[in-house]
């Protein structure tokens, strides 16, 4: 499985840091990780034995600007959006990393955005004699965004309607408290709790000899560090060290002074691990009074010291402590805290049962748990993503070829534009469209979704300037469309290289495979993306060429949309196994004339089990007819025209189909709109809805269960 972990930085080691490092150190051997941020400290990543991950970076945060606040909650995520490459699933932690389009996702949020929700009234106000302004922060940001006051609502009503739009697939809170605050925000009731964990020989006991009160956290306001700070005023003996950074720390260390306590209160800033695993040995308890706070790893490494809490009872932390036992939860109310605190330094042998009670319930916390458990949550979810998957004989899987390639309006790009590929002599019903246009997208998708098609299969085209980047784009805005809409209906690609520098052609098959086979809206035959490749047979027996294309296409099923007839005799000598499945593109060109079709046809689809799976594709065309094309390369066709017979061709192919025996596994419809060699089936002027009418009764009876019995036609082609 290969795995897109997405973080905002990964250069300190906070809470959400911490428990996605022990995550990926544990993750690393058992699946392919890529992790993307907008920076990493890659000493710390090998401190913790995290060394076989892919890092990408992605764009940073927008600074120095009067909205940077709003860029980054709105636009930036859609720039990463943009920056993500394709994986089969995908890990993000923290806000607003919801908000990418990018599925299936598991979403580890730690906490919701709390500025804009519990958080909006504790956030420092800055005045001046011309303007009040907000001092916001977002974790992990290590400073505030300043918004003046009378943008603020307006700020929240955009960001809070913004981050409704997230839809990842599974939630996970990392407590009861924040599934149930999750719940409430986003409206989802399945949020399952993964806890965070300890590693438990990462910390040593020493009894309580000294009179250290220890505080870790980022000094931010609604961690409350100044609760702390005045409590010390009625502790006589103790000394408080403060460990952490953040904006709030020269107005802690003016309070401090303010309140006479600053002699026996310590700012020690950031510390390496040991330093702050000593201080843990060191300390008699720690105090820990923060805002709700989601989680709260503080109280799990201190009950991993043998050292008691001193918390505010709130948040999820109290999942973990009982009041009494492994220390005190007591009221956000300075005497208080400062009663136990003196609690502890009279009676220290409490604090040594209570750090032991501390030690034995910080068991049932391991980051091997906080890892497995997340793990299968991102498991589950590649395993049921919402994608078309065929895994046996009676799963038909049914699409159509689509071609992408039409300019806006007559005379346009392949609408009469030459005489060589372009020459149209049916007119669609919807009139000379443009391919990007999304209102005929849509309309396309309602009609084939209408008639049953499970995906359409666009054509892209590779040559000598490469991907064909028109097309490409189209393709993408089908994507988009297809997944916005909710459609039911899926694409997969047919890829055309129509060039033989085998250097560009592989640079185009792997950007499509990089940037398109991934998405929630490409379908999947048997779990793996499926793809088509337009064979020529200009590379036949060409097997550097042949292996390059293996390599590219491994993680796919790959199916020939040929252009000859698969010959068992020497077909290895000419693809080397290359190919999963086996179609002809027009079984009709292929044919002779009338009297022999109906042969030629039954010889072609006898070796339709090729392959290395032997996937039995059949390809239905409703006709063949280039006469206008002035394309050298028709002259030497085996065929260019066959009569439509007013739908009777089709329904005679589509037969031929529903009865093969053993039945298809896929069938193909060529095509729904190459008007130039008239294979469409798209409505057009001259025979309105006829073959969409034609294929939706096929389709349906297919779905039924009476594929086997169809009805007669008198056609005989």
């Amino acid at each position: 499985m290969n795995v897109g972990v997405i973080i905002p930085e990964l250069r300190k080691y906070g809470g959400a840091e911490k428990l996605l490092i022990e995550c990926l150190r544990r993750w690393q051997y058992l699946h392919e990780i890529t992790v993307y941020a907008m920076g990493f400290r890659e000493e710390l990543l090998e401190e913790h034995g995290v060394t076989d991950i892919v890092m990408k970076q992605l764009t940073p945060y927008f600074t120095g600007g009067e909205h940077d606040m709003l860029l980054n909650s709105v636009l930036l995520p859609k720039i990463w959006e943009r920056e993500i490459g394709h994986h089969d699933v995908y890990h993000t932690h923290l806000w607003p990393l919801h908000l990418l389009n990018l599925h299936p996702m598991v979403w580890y949020p730690h906490e919701p955005l709390r500025v804009i929700n519990d958080l909006k009234y504790e956030q420092s106000l800055l005045t001046t004699p011309f303007e009040t302004k907000r001092a916001l922060h977002t974790y992990p940001k290590a400073d505030y965004d300043e918004v003046r006051a009378d943008y603020f609502e307006a700020y929240q009503a955009v960001i809070t309607s913004f981050d409704k739009t997230g839809h990842p697939d599974k939630i996970l809170a990392n407590s009861k408290y924040t599934a149930k605050y999750l719940s409430g925000i986003y409206g989802v009731k399945d949020v399952d709790v993964v806890y965070p964990g300890i590693n438990r020989e990462d910390f040593f006991y020493q009894p309580p000899d000294e009179n250290i009160i220890l505080n870790v956290n980022q000094l931010w306001p609604h961690k409350r560090v100044n609760l702390i700070i005045q409590a010390m005023q009625y502790v006589e003996n103790g000394q408080l060290y403060i460990v952490g950074q953040g904006p709030e720390k020269k107005n802690l260390e003016k309070y401090a002074k303010e309140l006479g306590v600053s002699e026996r209160v310590f700012f020690l800033g950031n510390v390496t691990n040991e330093e702050l695993a000593i201080l843990y040995g060191r300390a008699l308890c720690v105090a820990f009074v923060p805002v709700r706070e989601p989680f709260g790893i503080v109280a799990l490494e201190a009950m991993a010291a043998g050292k008691p809490l001193v918390a505010v009872n709130e948040g999820g932390y109290t999942e973990a402590v009982t009041n009494g036992k492994e220390g005190f939860l007591v009221n956000a109310v300075p005497y208080e805290i400062a009663e136990k605190i003196n609690y502890l330094l009279l009676h220290k042998d409490a604090a040594v049962q209570m750090g032991q009670a501390g030690l034995k319930s910080v068991g049932s916390f391991t980051w091997q748990q906080t890892a497995d458990g997340i793990l299968h949550a991102i498991e589950e979810a590649f395993k049921t993503r919402r994608k078309i998957e065929v895994t046996s004989s009676e799963s038909r899987l049914i699409g159509i070829d689509y071609f992408v390639w039409y300019g806006k309006g007559y005379g346009a790009e392949h609408w009469n534009d030459n005489e060589k590929y372009g020459c149209v002599t049916q007119s669609p019903l919807l009139g000379y469209y443009s391919s990007d246009s999304g209102e005929i997208i849509r309309q396309h998708l309602k009609m084939l979704e209408g008639a049953g098609v499970d995906y359409i299969a666009v054509n892209l085209h590779i040559d000598e300037q490469g991907l064909n980047v028109y097309q490409y784009q189209v393709a993408k805005r089908i994507m988009d469309i297809i997944e916005e809409d909710h459609c039911h209906i899926r694409v997969c690609v047919q890829i055309c290289p129509y060039t033989a520098d085998i250097d560009k052609c592989m640079e185009g098959i792997e950007y499509i495979l990089e940037h398109m086979v991934h998405r929630e809206s490409y379908v999947l035959y048997e779990g793996k993306p499926l793809v088509f490749l337009f064979w020529t047979g200009s590379m036949d027996g060409d097997r550097e060429s042949i292996e390059c294309l293996r390599q590219a296409f491994r993680d796919t099923v790959l199916i020939a949309s040929s252009m000859r007839i698969y010959n068992k005799a020497d077909e290895e000598s000419k693809t080397f196994g290359l190919f999963d499945g086996w179609s002809v593109f027009s079984p009709l060109q292929l044919s002779s004339d009338d009297g022999e079709r109906r042969n030629k046809i039954d010889e072609i689809y006898q070796q339709y089990e090729a392959g290395r799976k032997k996937i039995k594709v059949f390809t239905c065309s409703p006709v063949y007819d280039d006469r206008k094309l002035k394309d050298r390369g028709s002259d030497v066709r085996h065929l260019r025209y066959i009569d439509r017979e007013h739908g009777n061709v089709f329904r005679w192919m589509l037969d031929m189909a529903g009865k093969c025996e053993p039945q298809p596994d896929i069938i193909k419809i060529t095509t729904f709109n190459e008007f130039h060699e008239n294979t469409h089936i798209e409505p057009t002027i001259e025979h309105g809805m006829l073959y969409m009418d034609i294929l939706r009764e096929y389709i349906s009876r297919w779905k039924g269960g009476n594929a086997n019995e169809p009805e007669e036609t008198t056609c005989t082609p």
